[in-house]
């Protein structure tokens, strides 16, 4: 599929940025980015004990002895674009922040470690950045990712989280900087000329994945400080001859969604929760097995056999063998083992993917043979669902479950009970571990963000 445009996505996303103000956010939208920026906020607290931080925080270190930014989870300060780097690294490390599903976006690793960060040096220089120009910040940012994302078409040949929202922290650093239109168009032109991010490192499931977001983000950063500088960017960064979409998306995209759409609806409102650390399309099996629990009363020696029929991405990207030896960042995006885990020890948390007791455990491993991945060539690459899971019971029974929808998508979400108590279990999995005072605290803050005069405020609660 290719369909070439006359419109520059860029003129539509410059317009947008430029154009937008708080008013134009609805009480729903609202809502949803104070839940998202809590969430995120979590994630990346509980990221503090991700994999390799010491090496990053070495290295990052070294870059620069600056001590103006805040690392989340241990409220060390590092200088600004190392802080960066590391925040983003530590909200996707463990595979526990929101998603947008179409787009196969996860927005706010990017955007938030790079607006913080950012705010946090306007703060020092007497300009801090209210609650409300936040939010909006963070709107325009999730809007320009997952219209990216949405708008491609093609096979993910490239790392989206990363790729995409790059430009979505350009977007939300244009807006607290009230960049005008021909800015912001540098900027985004700027971003492309660093963007990054390949499928290599989730193939094989190795810790570099999550911090090619962080390299991005740092991206969006340097992008933002030489259009403050004046220096120029590219014009046609999308739709050009050698732009994001012809070497990105191999020039397989239709803006037509977004025409319709932006400046319209706010993509926030599609974000997905993730209930479970473990990658998204891992999810759909651990619900059905929930739904075998819950509904049927089933126990592991009751299932002969669980058969999946899921979409090509799905299986393209999960359906991966347990190997010997699981590591970490493996083990959370290999299906079979995140279902069966699910199914031995009735839970999915941190430690399932951390633990040589979960990831060795022989009950799991062997439940784990019994789950069988097909691909439903009929649907298109980039759905989640649908979603059709055969159950054959040891008697030969069988028991058929489909899901439209899974657990955490906006039309089956996490109750306010629930996200709130995930982010108190993350930040119980921090590095330095946080007082149910403080976190109540935290929550407060963010549950009342648009009536705070300083965003950075956030930090005076540690």
């Amino acid at each position: 599929m290719c369909i070439r445009d006359r419109i520059e996505a860029a003129d539509l996303f410059t317009k947008h940025i430029a154009n937008s103000k708080f008013e134009d956010l609805d009480n729903k939208t609202i809502k949803n980015l104070k839940k998202f920026l809590l969430d995120t906020i979590g994630v990346g607290i509980a990221g503090s004990t991700g994999a390799n931080l010491t090496e990053l925080k070495k290295v990052a270190k070294s870059w620069s002895n600056g001590s103006e930014c805040t690392i989340l989870g241990t409220w060390e300060n590092y200088s600004r674009d190392a802080t960066t780097l590391i925040n983003a690294y530590q909200i996707h490390c463990l595979e526990f922040d929101c998603i947008h599903e179409g787009a196969v976006v996860h927005p706010m690793a990017a955007i938030l470690s790079a607006t913080l960060s950012h705010c946090e040096i306007k703060n020092r220089n007497g300009s801090p950045v209210s609650g409300k120009d936040f939010l909006l910040s963070l709107a325009l940012g999730i809007d320009i990712a997952s219209f990216l994302g949405i708008s491609a078409k093609g096979e993910l040949k490239f790392f989206r989280p990363a790729t995409a929202s790059g430009f979505g922290a350009v977007a939300a650093l244009s807006k607290i900087e009230n960049f005008l239109s021909v800015e912001i168009n540098n900027a985004l032109g700027i971003m492309y000329s660093q963007t990054c991010g390949n499928m290599q490192s989730h193939v094989e499931g190795v810790p570099i994945l999550g911090l090619q977001v962080g390299f991005n983000a740092k991206a969006a950063l340097a992008s933002m400080d030489l259009t403050m500088a004046g220096f120029p960017g590219p014009k046609r960064v999308f739709n050009g001859e050698h732009g994001y979409f012809n070497l990105i998306e191999n020039n397989q995209f239709d803006l037509g969604y977004m025409k319709e759409n932006i400046g319209k609806h706010w993509m926030v409102n599609e974000l997905a929760h993730k209930p479970y650390p473990s990658g998204r399309l891992t999810h759909g099996l651990v619900h059905a097995i929930k739904d075998l629990k819950t509904k049927h009363q089933l126990k592991k020696d009751d299932i002969k056999s669980i058969v999946c029929h899921v979409p090509p991405g799905v299986h393209k990207l999960v359906s991966r063998p347990v190997v010997k030896d699981l590591t970490t960042n493996y083990s959370k995006l290999c299906a079979k083992f995140v279902g069966a885990s699910f199914m031995i020890n009735d839970h999915l948390d941190i430690e399932t993917f951390t633990d040589r007791k979960y990831l060795d455990n022989q009950e799991t491993l062997n439940f784990s043979k019994k789950i069988t991945m097909l691909k439903n060539k009929e649907l298109d690459e980039k759905v989640l669902t649908p979603q059709v899971f055969t159950v054959i019971l040891e008697n030969n029974k069988k028991i058929e479950i489909k899901l439209d929808n899974v657990y955490g998508h906006p039309k089956v979400p996490l109750s306010e009970k629930e996200y709130l108590k995930k982010f108190e279990i993350c930040c119980q999995s921090s590095k330095k571990k946080i007082k149910t005072d403080k976190v109540d605290q935290f929550i407060d803050f963010i549950l009342n963000v648009e009536t705070k005069s300083n965003i950075i405020d956030l930090f005076k609660i540690i």
